[in-house]
Formats: C-alpha cells, structure tokens, sequence
C-alpha cells in the first residue's frame, strides 16, 4: 500500500482550494490552474486558517479503487471525440433481453470508446469510485443561427440524452469491451457540463470545438481521491 492523504483535509484544514473549471486541488499561493490554465481569484486573508467542518468526511478510496486514473495529472483523464454527437434516448425491445440501438448511435458509441482507449492505452485499469465527469458537446451550427453573434444551443439535441450516450459508451455492457469505469453508476455528478455550445470562435463554452464533438473528462470524485503525501 502507498502512502496517501486526505484530499479533504487538505482544503478544510491547510487552505488548498479547488479549481474552480477543473477537478484540480490547488496549492493556496496558486494563482492560474496548471492543468486547465484558468485565473484562480486571490484567497481571502483567512483562507489559510484551518476551517471546520459541518458534517462528516467522506472516506477516501484505494488506489486500487481508482484504477489507472492515479496515473495522469491530477488523476484526470481527459479526451476530445470528432463527429456529430447522437442522443441516447428511448430504445427498442423486440425481445427480453434484447435491446436494438440505431446504427447512428451505434457507431457514435464506437467512436467515443474507441477515442477513449487511444488516449489510456492497452495496460488500463478501470476505475470503480466515485467520479465526477465533465462534457461540452459541439454541435453543427445551423443555418439559422447568426453568422456573427454567438447564440446559445437551446434547440434539439437534449442534452440529457447526449450525456447518456457518452456514458455508456465509457462502460458498455460487454465485460471484455474497453471501459474507464466499471459501471456508470459510478459518475455521482458533473463539474463542466453537460453543455451544448456550437463551434468555435462563435462557442457558448471555452470548450468549444471548431467542429461538432464532444469533449469529455472524469476524474475521481474529490473526497474519493486516494490518499498521497505531497511533497
């Protein structure tokens, strides 16, 4: 076993604060996240006094637990997927048992498993802990849209079912497929997103593409990060 420490305990007792774009824990003399590059506002003058906490801390999770992400910066793991994103929504039952998805969503669901795997390798080990995913979904512009002014994605696709798509793409059902995670019941909530945003320069979202997409990130929960001295 590895030597670890208390993420938690980190922020509540020594000042260190969250990324406020990214699932990153930051030094509290920090000032621009490493990993995301976003500008962290001053602490307050208190802020490296230890803090009380009003509830109970949540246990931290094994290494094991965590799988492979323990390996990448800041045990994120972050990818970008090209292609016009398909929603995950009602499905068809012709049989118990048997579910039929469209060829569509099909091969989307491919083509995110696919990017995933190229971007962790052959030798990954799936995390089964809490995580916390983020997702910006670029969507085609349509023609209707201003060709100057930037303008919200608040038409069809839903966004909810974007979402699913990309979540069963990272642990499909076959058991000797490519997952990230064990289950996607794993995800306990969202940091960036869900969001809808069309191409860049003319995005809703920093995560804009300058084409459709999707780009997706998971990292372990915070309090489920294991626990490693820092030097």
């Amino acid at each position: 076993m590895g030597t670890s420490i208390d993420i938690q305990r980190l922020i509540t007792d020594r000042g260190y604060r969250p990324c406020p774009s990214c699932p990153a824990v930051l030094r509290p003399t920090t000032t621009r996240c490493p990993h995301c590059r976003t500008l962290v506002p001053a602490p307050s003058a208190d802020a490296s006094q230890p803090r009380k906490t009003s509830g109970p801390r949540l246990a931290a999770v094994s290494e094991a637990a965590i799988g492979s992400l323990q390996n990448l910066p800041e045990r994120r793991l972050t990818f970008t997927v090209i292609g016009t994103p398909v929603t995950q929504g009602s499905v068809e039952v012709p049989a118990p048992g048997v579910v039929k998805y469209s060829r569509e969503l099909r091969e989307w669901r491919r083509q995110i498993n696919t990017a995933a795997r190229k971007t962790c390798g052959t030798d990954w080990e799936p995390a089964n802990c809490p995580l916390i995913m983020s997702a910006v979904f670029t969507l085609p512009r349509p023609k209707s849209a201003p060709k100057t002014k930037a303008v919200h994605a608040a038409t069809k696709p839903d966004i909810d079912k974007l979402i699913r798509a990309v979540q069963d793409a990272l642990s499909p059902a076959d058991k000797k497929a490519f997952r990230v995670y064990t289950e996607d019941s794993r995800i306990v909530g969202y940091d960036i997103g869900p969001h809808k945003t069309y191409p860049a320069p003319l995005g809703t979202h920093d995560w804009a593409l300058p084409e459709p997409g999707v780009t997706i990130a998971v990292a372990p929960a915070p309090s489920a990060a294991s626990r490693q001295d820092i030097a």
